[in-house]
């Protein structure tokens, strides 16, 4: 009786253990060649729960830490424009001056993928008449501020958008004459809204989109400011980074 408890033991060890060395791993490196003998032996591997032997050189990989969200895409625009400047006076008479051109240079960023804001810089000159017959040339700088829609209409392409300008501006005209010589004179530092309606395209493997816009300003009158607005095209290039 004391014999056959080792013996018992010994049957019981190998009843254990014989599954799983009947269920040998095939060679994972040449398993075009599987037969199909090998094809069930894998099979039963994979039900016998057991991991797969690791060979080779295992290293540790430390774990990546973010630095923070990710920063939104900013963008600086170089623009030619034209604008065409229309002063009202007292009596609602109507001075429209000549269409000129300018450069302008804007920088901006995203709020969300489709808002963007924008601040920038414009200059131009203009020609206004004056009480004695002739016109005066005068200095003008416009700082507009506000927020950009970039919308992207039903059935285009995710890199063409249609723009949507919409903030306020702060111009200044300057010249060597007095507010007198004029009938409606603009000369000093004035507020107005300023409104955009365009289109954009991106230009196709760059960071580049190029743009054409409608844009007008309206002063908003107070005491010193007198009631004057413009308008004209606006044409350039964008980049992004």
């Amino acid at each position: 009786m004391n014999r056959a408890v080792p013996v018992l033991l010994l049957l019981l060890a190998a009843a254990q253990f014989a599954p799983a060395a009947a269920q040998r791993l095939p060679d994972l490196k040449s398993q075009a060649a599987w037969k199909e003998k090998d094809k069930q032996e894998f099979l039963k591997f994979l039900n016998s729960d057991r991991k797969a032997p690791v060979t080779g050189q295992v290293k540790n990989v430390a774990a990546y830490k973010s630095a923070g969200a990710p920063r939104k895409a900013r963008y600086l625009t170089l623009d030619l424009f034209s604008d065409s400047l229309i002063t009202v006076s007292g009596t609602g008479r109507r001075n429209t001056c000549a269409p000129t051109f300018g450069p302008q240079l804007m920088a901006g960023g995203h709020l969300f993928s489709w808002i963007r804001y924008y601040a920038g810089l414009k200059y131009n000159h203009v020609r206004q008449d004056k009480l004695d017959g002739t016109s005066a040339r005068l200095e003008h700088f416009e700082i507009p501020v506000g927020l950009e829609l970039a919308l992207i209409p039903l059935g285009t392409p995710h890199t063409r958008y249609v723009l949507l300008r919409l903030g306020l501006s702060e111009h200044r005209f300057g010249g060597k004459e007095g507010k007198t010589d004029f009938d409606a004179s603009v000369l000093g530092w004035h507020h107005a809204w300023n409104v955009g309606l365009g289109y954009e395209w991106q230009i196709a493997e760059s960071r580049w989109r190029a743009h054409l816009l409608a844009e007008g300003y309206r002063s908003i009158i107070t005491g010193n400011t007198p009631e004057f607005y413009g308008a004209g095209l606006t044409a350039g290039f964008a980049y992004t980074f």
